[in-house]
């Protein structure tokens, strides 16, 4: 057991330490603002303390106790002055201090998306989307519960503490040190509590992550759920995951509801024992303690003990934060796969010669997915890739804009390493038009225009007219500025494909990739697609995945692909011609449409 103690806490001390390096490194460039802020809490705590004291010594030994009423105004006037000061330099600590606070969360929420925005396609694969967004959302909400107001309880209270300690020593330093015994059980106590709290907490993230991913997922999925009618099924599935959060998040409302009361009977106790050992000292003659001074130690010894119950409270905030820190640190810890090299270069517009030498590519998983893969196509040109499912087609056409680099092997356009091109610029020579199109929640100028963010609407109408978009665009309520739903659920297939196209269009890439851009689609909208593709095509580089052969034949060039290698390439044509692997391919698809005939499965795999 202290084994697996040890295992889990190490990881957290070592966070500790880099949490107060990182907020450290923040706050360096801020002192001016700090500065400005701790000289104003001191002044403010300075002032709240100056009452009590005022009262004790002053009109209670003085004016009550000493019948000399004259200097009641004068004592009244100093505290009223006290109680404006308090208020005015708290206004000015609370302004400085929260809204570094707040600036310091904004930049740790942008880091977080900017660092996302940089990692690989891979990092996406391996980590659920939900558990993602929940370290973006979820733990940085709770560093900000910490930083915004946490920090600031900290500093204020232990301003607050050590001028109080001062104080009490002050008026009486043998009931100081008794007032004082509390405090190391205190210490003690919370210090135990922490190693107790933190890893409960660290789960509840992780829970509170599992529960995002399920409902992100859920929510994508809701048609398949409700087609195969298991709303029941999934019901239990997510309740299940919440009842485990709730069970943790019970434990440590049990653990703090108990250690908090602890902790405040602890405080009573030494306040009796000062008021006991107070009342004795000042019954003695020779006692030197006046009643003004017992109401000064009452009255800051219940301040002062409530201020360490308050870093206590504080203290499991911190707990709290820290557990999402750690989350938050394994994001900004992930790496890219995939770099631009220090020297990469940052190419204009490329003529579109593209090199597939030697390529051999596998995933994390280890799997070989393409070995030895060659393939050449020149400015211009139309390059088809077919073969089964899985054979690696899709992998191919992915390490041309560098999504995932080759284990061996390079791919090269107008004769330079994509591993020596900046990914941006490289991209921008590139567009794409996939299975699957992907339209964001906005209006069809926005969503056309994410192809070239300067274009003009002009331009953008111009694009649609030659995807044959505008022709639906024009009727639908508000024209390019009709809100189209996320991913565009508002349009059918065809239409966001041809919106998909219109966007490739406008960013005028010299690199087309087209990946089963009209599978998903009926046979009156693939006609109206292919022509919208046949202007896109123009005059570019173009690889085209298609399981349906009609639509490649008129390619350049057909590169057969089957189990992650090349087994032939050469025109529609020529591959008839040598009645190898495409020929049977052809025959058997031409049969299925014009007999109904299943097709062989060796062939065609699970398309």
């Amino acid at each position: 057991m202290r084994g697996g103690s040890s295992e889990e806490t190490e990881p957290l001390r070592i966070t500790d330490r880099r949490m107060l390096g990182w907020f450290g490194g923040y706050l360096l460039p801020h002192w001016p603002k700090i500065l400005l802020g701790t000289v104003a809490m001191v002044i403010a705590t300075a002032c709240s303390l100056a009452p009590t004291y005022i009262f004790g010594k002053g009109i209670v030994d003085r004016v009550i106790i000493g019948q000399d009423p004259a200097l009641l105004k004068t004592y009244l006037l100093v505290m009223l002055a006290t109680f404006v000061g308090d208020n005015l330099f708290n206004a000015v600590r609370m302004n400085v201090m929260h809204i570094l606070g707040q600036r310091f969360v904004y930049e740790l929420r942008t880091q977080l998306y900017g660092h996302m925005q940089r990692l690989s396609l891979s990092f996406f694969e391996r980590h659920q989307t939900g558990d993602v967004m929940s370290k973006v959302s979820n733990d940085v909400n709770a560093v900000e519960d910490m930083v915004v107001h946490g920090t600031d309880s900290v500093i204020t209270d232990s301003v607050h503490i050590l001028l109080v300690i001062g104080v009490l020593f002050w008026v009486k330093p043998a009931l100081a040190l008794i007032a004082l015994m509390p405090i190391p059980i205190m210490i003690t106590a919370i210090v135990l509590f922490a190693r107790i709290i933190r890893p409960i907490y660290r789960k509840i993230r992780d829970q509170l992550g599992e529960i995002n991913a399920q409902l992100q997922e859920r929510i994508a999925g809701i048609q398949v759920i409700k087609a195969f009618a298991r709303e029941d099924y999934e019901f239990e599935l997510f309740d299940k995951a919440s009842v485990d959060y709730y069970k943790a998040s019970v434990h440590t409302i049990w653990l703090w509801t108990t250690f908090f009361p602890i902790i405040n009977f602890i405080v009573s106790c030494g306040l009796l024992l000062v008021m006991w050992r107070g009342s004795l000292i000042a019954g003695e003659p020779s006692g030197g303690i006046t009643a003004g001074d017992m109401v000064v130690f009452i009255g800051y010894l219940t301040g002062f003990y409530f201020r360490f119950g308050s870093l206590a409270r504080v203290h499991n905030l911190y707990n709290r934060a820290l557990s999402s820190v750690a989350r938050i640190f394994e994001l900004l810890d992930e790496e890219p796969d995939v770099k631009d090299a220090e020297d990469a270069l940052d190419v204009g517009k490329v003529e579109g010669r593209v090199e597939v030498e030697n390529i051999t590519f596998r995933y994390a998983t280890g799997e070989v997915v393409l070995d030895g893969v060659s393939v050449t196509a020149e400015p211009g040109e139309t390059i088809a890739l077919v073969g089964r499912s899985g054979a690696g087609k899709t992998s191919l056409v992915n390490l041309i804009p560098r999504f995932y680099d080759p284990v061996a092997g390079a791919v090269r356009i107008d004769g330079t390493d994509v591993r020596r091109m900046a990914q941006k610029s490289l991209r921008r020579n590139i567009g794409m038009v996939l299975q699957e199109t992907f339209l964001f929640n906005g209006t069809v100028n926005d969503n056309v225009r994410y192809g070239r963010l300067d274009a003009t609407d002009a331009e953008v109408v111009e694009a649609c007219k030659a995807a044959y978009a505008d022709e639906f665009v024009v009727k639908l309520p508000e024209g390019y500025e009709t809100q189209i739903g996320e991913r565009g659920v508002k349009l059918s297939g065809g239409q966001r494909q041809r919106l998909a196209i219109a966007r490739a269009l406008l960013a005028d890439p010299r690199i087309l990739i087209l990946d089963e851009a009209t599978s998903l689609v009926d046979t009156e909208a693939e006609q109206i697609i292919q022509h919208a593709l046949e202007h896109l095509m123009s005059g570019r580089t173009t690889f085209v995945i298609a399981h349906r052969l009609s639509t490649v034949r008129n390619a350049d060039k057909i590169v057969v692909i089957d189990e992650g290698e090349v087994v032939e390439q050469a025109d529609h044509a020529t591959l008839i011609g040598r009645n190898g692997v495409y020929a049977r391919m052809y025959e058997q698809q031409f049969r299925f449409q014009e007999t109904g005939i299943p097709m062989d499965n060796d062939l065609f795999g699970d398309q």
